[in-house]
């Protein structure tokens, strides 16, 4: 590909992503797709932090940093490094000499050349750089320059919370329904018996791959050292957490390598359910434990995502977001 092309469209992808930045730090949504963004109730004109303006238009909007105006459509599933022959032209404007370029004739040659060439390929009416990892508005990272919280999306910690956590709490609460049901009765019919059986098991899986998750993040030095300062408070809750995971941490791992892999025999299982051991008060009280932590975690990131004006990483209830720029 001809380098002054190549240069002009990181420039302009560079531009994009301060844009998206700037919209999510807002307290703008991010879509999951350009369907999500024409449908989104997000006001067609507003004011985003710092004065700036933007201007939503069908599956894309137009920002005017102070940097000079963007315009960008957002790809089918919400990539924001798609472009087009008109929006790098729009976005050089007089500029061409800057870039190297003579003539807007030179500037569509090249791109036309690169399009045959393979180096750039078509898609829902974006072009895309080939070979090229595609960058997503909701992994967009909207900290700025010396803030060490990561931004939402990129927090091993809330990861860990919102696929394996979650995942573990709600196993153990529909284990809990029909546990109480059959408190209550007496029996079970076979096919509650069933569900409790994948319920508990799950539960316990999935809250063994939360304990490894926790094990491996190094929780300590993380809060300790990758974090705010606030984040210390957490640190000996998390240490109580690394020695209780530890009290039974080889009989959790087996178990969960029961539940997720093909087994081969049922003794892990039934060691795990050690009389002597008393496994099983062991995994509610850790669990209970483990959301302790990861609601003062939580906690400690809204206020922080408040004190540093990252309006779009804070929840007001579960599944929105914050709408707090100017229409």
């Amino acid at each position: 590909m001809d380098k002054n092309l190549e240069q002009l469209i990181i420039e302009y992808q560079t531009r994009v992503r301060e844009a998206v930045a700037l919209m999510y730090r807002s307290g703008v949504a991010m879509p999951y797709s350009s369907f999500a963004w024409m449908k989104s109730d997000i006001p067609m004109h507003g004011i985003l932090d710092g004065g700036v303006e933007y201007f939503k238009h069908g599956a894309g909007c137009l920002v005017q940093l102070e940097t000079g105006e963007i315009d960008f459509d957002f790809g089918d599933d919400g990539e924001i490094d798609g472009f087009d022959l008109w929006r790098l032209t729009r976005f050089m404007g007089g500029r061409l000499p800057r870039f190297g370029f003579a003539s807007a004739e030179q500037i569509e040659q090249s791109f036309s050349d690169a399009v045959d060439s393979g180096k750039l390929n078509s898609e829902g009416g974006l072009y895309y750089l080939t070979d090229t990892p595609r960058m997503f508005a909701v992994d967009i990272d909207s900290t700025r320059p010396g803030d060490i919280l990561p931004s939402k999306n990129h927090d091993k910690v809330l990861t860990l919370y919102a696929h394996y956590f979650e995942a573990a709490d709600l196993m153990r609460e529909n284990f809990e329904k029909l546990d109480a049901k059959w408190r209550k009765a007496g029996k079970l019919s076979r096919n509650d018996e069933i569900q409790n059986r994948i319920y508990f098991f799950s539960w316990v899986g999935f809250l063994a791959v939360t304990c490894e998750g926790f094990k491996n993040a190094n929780m300590h030095l993380l809060l300790s050292k990758n974090r705010p300062e606030r984040f210390k408070d957490l640190l000996p809750l998390s240490n109580a957490l690394g020695r209780m995971i530890n009290t039974h941490w080889d009989p959790l791992r087996e178990f969960r390598n029961n539940v997720f892999h093909l087994r081969e025999s049922p003794e892990k299982i039934r060691k795990f359910f050690s009389k002597e051991a008393d496994r099983l008060s062991w995994a509610l009280e850790l669990h209970d434990t483990l959301k302790r932590f990861f609601t003062d975690y939580r906690i400690q990131c809204t206020v922080h995502y408040a004190m540093n004006r990252r309006k779009g990483e804070i929840d007001i209830e579960r599944g929105r977001t914050r709408h707090t720029f100017q229409a």
